[in-house]
């Protein structure tokens, strides 16, 4: 009931009464300077609790919080279990919603028999679990704001006093303003980590903005003293902690490395894909910088290689308008070295002024686009100049290398190296120089006699020296396929033929005998074959091409021709 229709009638008529509610107030001014310790609201609550239990020498005490406009159990001491926490009322459900309703105690001598609560199931099913018999329940009110509701309970049915519900109101006055003063607490507390928050963040966005303005500064430097791109993948490294690379548009890494992760100061562990970010030109794609990945990733790192990749696009630029020019004024001179009358003291000037030493040259190389795009003829030249510190020119449709201190056979495998994997089909020719004008010009005529050979024979995207065509390079150098191949077809042609069709072996059979002057043991040692098996070959060869293949003016025809399929039929190694 309420408590102002509630009362007993009871007066502190005696000493030992005025002594015990003198020392009950003392408890509840112990009782406020202690919850004004208090900063924590948790703490406060089960402080309240508590208090609330032992003054009222009740069996539970719990509190009920307003969470909009709804009450629920948040502290409760003494339960026997569980189900009282967390229990939610409507406004004017229940003891501690009528309390909330009007603002006043309320207390029933046996709460669930008493009908002036109205309750759902679950709330008497707890408050009978909990076996709650008297219940009396004061508000929690701060100046015009009410917290909630402080109730104590007891396990049987019980009367409670207007002194018992004073003392309760009493506690629930200092409980309330201790809560409100834990609440300032704890925003001042929220406020103050939210500020150090955001003043980490901040401090976090401005380390970010003076590392990228750093980066472009150094970057800047770069670009400006022209030390190219592996002082872009090392500062941006050293930036990143990440291993850098550049690649260009074919995969292929121009300067830099992945596996350089651990030469890194402050290197982070690399994990997962790598991460790569494009660099672009006007004219389209031209590379890509590729950053190892980290366990963790963030925005900063994509930023930081979106301002190196526009470093890089600069740095290629100036590289290609610095190729340009020196392509222009080497192309020049390689017209005029290769294709005009110039002295040779006129040629070692300009070469000398273009910083270009002729008598260093120790092998010439002519890169045949053949029917593909001369851009992939163009790279190859230059990238097999690059690796032997040599230079490179147009010359006639081709492109022409000029290697200094290098064997013409090393430079036929770099040749291959380089084209296995390439865009585009590319045909090479190398020759080896003597040094000096006439050397360079005899070495290109030789290579240019390669290439055209390899062309004839159709081994498009081959690569040989001139060492491995012989004479066939002056004999056939102006030749084209159509010729060689119908050569060929006139001189051998049913021979392979019948070798193709029948899987005989005629034709290596009549090649070594040719090899070995007619000679029919030496042949046979070679075959491993016996004598009567030659002369048997060696008669089906006559039903094939007729006797006069053994006239001895025929045999040369015959091994020229021999010699040329084999060079026609050739794969690259």
């Amino acid at each position: 009931m309420s408590v102002e229709t509630g009362r007993d009638g009871a007066r502190p008529d005696s000493w030992e009464e005025l002594r015990r509610r003198a020392d009950e107030l003392a408890v509840l001014n112990d009782l406020a300077r202690r919850l004004a310790a208090l900063h924590d609201t948790r703490e406060v609550l089960d402080e309240v609790a508590r208090q609330a239990r032992r003054l009222l020498a009740v069996d539970v005490a719990y509190i009920m919080l307003l969470h909009e406009d709804r009450l629920r159990i948040d502290v409760v001491d003494g339960s026997m279990g569980s189900v009282l926490r967390g229990i939610e009322l409507a406004p004017g459900e229940g003891l501690g919603g009528e309390v909330l309703r009007t603002g006043r105690p309320w207390w029933s001598e046996s709460y669930l028999d008493d009908t002036r609560f109205p309750r759902r199931d679950v709330i008497a099913s707890a408050a009978a679990s909990e076996q709650l018999g008297g219940i009396l329940g004061v508000p929690l009110v701060v100046g015009d704001d009410t917290l909630g509701v402080l109730l104590a309970a007891e396990r049987r049915n019980r009367r409670f006093t207007d002194h018992e519900t004073e003392l309760l109101a009493g506690l629930a006055a200092h409980a309330a303003l201790a809560l409100r003063t834990a609440d300032l607490f704890e925003r001042e507390r929220t406020a103050a980590v939210e500020l150090r928050e955001s003043n980490a963040a901040l401090r976090h966005v401005l380390d970010q903005r003076q590392r990228a303005a750093d980066l472009r500064d150094a970057l800047g430097r770069v670009v400006i003293e022209g030390t190219g791109l592996g002082a872009v993948t090392s500062i941006l490294g050293g930036a990143t902690g990440r291993a850098v690379e550049v690649r260009d548009s074919a995969g292929a890494v121009l300067a830099g490395g992945l596996a350089d992760q651990g030469d890194q100061p402050g290197a982070v562990p690399a994990g997962g894909e790598p991460i790569a970010v494009p660099v672009t030109l006007p004219t389209g794609h031209v590379a890509d910088l590729v950053c190892s990945a980290g366990p963790t990733d963030d925005g900063e790192l994509l930023r930081l290689l979106q301002i190196a990749a526009s470093s890089v696009a600069v740095v290629i630029a100036s590289e290609r308008a610095v190729t340009e020019a020196e392509l222009r004024s080497r192309g020049e001179f390689v017209h005029a070295l290769l294709g005009s009358r110039a002295d040779d003291a006129s040629l070692t000037r300009r070469a000398r002024a273009l910083g270009i030493d002729p008598h260093a040259v120790s092998a010439v190389a002519v890169v045949d686009p053949g029917r593909g795009d001369p851009g992939n003829a163009a790279t190859l030249a230059t990238r097999m100049a690059g690796e032997v510190s040599g230079w490179s020119g147009e010359h006639d449709g081709r492109y022409v290398v000029f290697a200094p201190h290098i064997e013409s056979a090393d430079l036929v495998v770099l040749a291959r190296r380089l084209t296995v994997g390439g865009a585009g089909v590319t045909t090479t020719g190398v020759a080896g120089a003597s040094g000096g004008v006439a050397g360079i010009r005899a070495a290109h005529k030789g290579a240019t006699q390669a290439t055209t050979v390899l062309l004839a024979l159709d081994r498009d995207g081959d690569c040989v020296g001139t060492e491995e065509i012989g004479i066939y390079g002056s004999v056939f150098g102006t030749a084209g396929r159509s010729e060689l191949a119908a050569f060929v077809r006139a001189t051998v042609g049913p021979l392979l033929e019948h070798d193709r069709s029948r899987g005989r072996d005629l034709v290596p059979t009549l090649e070594a005998y040719l090899a070995h002057a007619r000679h029919h043991a030496r042949t046979c040692e070679v075959l491993h074959i016996h004598a009567n098996t030659l002369y048997q070959r060696l008669d089906r060869v006559t039903e094939v091409l007729g006797p006069s293949w053994k006239d001895p003016d025929r045999a040369l025809d015959l091994q020229v021709a021999l010699r040329l399929h084999r060079l026609m039929t050739a794969t690259r190694t």
